[in-house]
């Protein structure tokens, strides 16, 4: 099989980056494990509150994605070809390296195991059930996904008794001090308990706190910490374009240190940037720009990098939005996100 653009990975980036090389003309060939492409950031309450969103934020790729497509997983990238998991090859002219990042203990954010949308939608209903029939929540990470996931659960049952323990002494760390607080008081006003300075770990005597012996007793624990960057398939011929956490090197072109005609984005790449969807997204709107100067012989801009900017929910109604000027919980800015968890706009882009 042959392709001019090679597209490992269908998130954000991967599935934008397909979009707009499609409308420029360009031919490419995008390859994930999964036949679905789904809005993650939705997914929290797609379990606290599934009668909210449905299961709205996945669709099969093959009824948006305008270019090729093909359901297989990548276990072997060298400079010229990639190797799938059902025997294939693929020859490329160039390639982008977008397979994103992976919880392997929270399958609600981002699922390892579900390759087709059926599955998924089950595993989600399953993770419903489970949070359903649990008194005592226990969340460890205070991170974006902890305390969304704190906010979900606590709005959307009031009655339990939600936990939320993170390592250091505020929540969402290099966030603004405001948006810091913000948050905090959301959460506590919806009743979710914060514990600080907390290092939670299961044991075979239940979940201990490792540096003060103290035991937690809940039904059930989310560990919303440890992202891994999607990379096996790199190390065998690849190793050496990784940096020491295991992220991919790209230079000011998003192009990849130590490879000529490979690029890459989203959560796999050291961008300098966070890890966000929209960023993603931003970055394939460039890098299309940048493939297509490429095949022109013409330079392209280096690309931008953007300070951090999230709008985070904290609950059915509340959130707190951080802005490189500015930090609030002003209504009318947190319901854009608030209305649908932006499934719409998400997809609406993705035409």
């Amino acid at each position: 099989m042959k392709t001019d653009i090679l597209i490992i990975g269908g998130g954000f980036g991967g599935a934008k980056l397909a979009q707009f090389l499609h409308k420029a003309g360009v031919q490419s060939l995008l390859v994930d494990a999964k036949d679905y492409f789904e809005v993650t950031f939705a997914t929290l309450r797609n379990v606290a509150a599934p009668e909210k969103t449905g299961d709205a934020a996945r669709k099969y790729y093959k009824d948006f994605i305008h270019g090729d497509f093909i359901q297989a997983r990548v276990t072997n990238l060298t400079e010229e070809t990639a190797s799938l998991d059902n025997g294939d090859t693929i020859a490329f002219k160039q390639a982008v390296i977008a397979s994103g990042s992976s919880y392997s203990h929270l399958p609600m954010a981002k699922s390892v195991t579900s390759l087709s949308l059926t599955d998924r939608n089950a595993e989600m209903a399953r993770e419903h059930d489970k949070l359903a029939k649990a008194n005592k929540v226990l969340i460890i990470g205070g991170g974006i996904v902890g305390v969304e996931l704190a906010g979900e659960v606590a709005d959307a049952h009031p009655h339990k008794t939600v936990v939320l323990a993170h390592n250091t002494q505020t929540l969402l760390d290099n966030f603004k001090p405001k948006a810091q607080r913000v948050a905090t008081e959301q959460l506590k006003n919806l009743g979710v308990q914060i514990e600080y300075n907390r290092h939670y770990q299961q044991t075979d005597d239940g979940i201990i706190d490792k540096h003060t012996g103290e035991p937690m007793d809940a039904d059930l624990v989310y560990l919303c910490v440890g992202t891994q960057p999607n990379n096996q398939f790199l190390k065998p011929h690849l190793a050496h374009i990784l940096n020491d956490q295991g992220m991919v090197n790209v230079d000011n072109n998003l192009r990849v240190i130590g490879a000529t005609n490979l690029y890459a984005l989203g959560d796999i790449a050291d961008v300098g940037e966070g890890k966000l969807g929209y960023l993603a997204g931003g970055q394939a709107q460039y890098l299309a720009k940048q493939i297509i100067a490429d095949q022109q012989v013409k330079n392209n801009k280096a690309y931008k990098r953007n300070p951090l900017m999230a709008l985070i929910p904290t609950g059915q109604t509340t959130g707190v939005v951080q802005l490189p000027f500015a930090v609030t919980s002003m209504k009318f800015m947190v319901n854009m996100k608030q209305k649908d968890l932006f499934i719409s706009k998400i997809y609406k882009e993705m035409r």
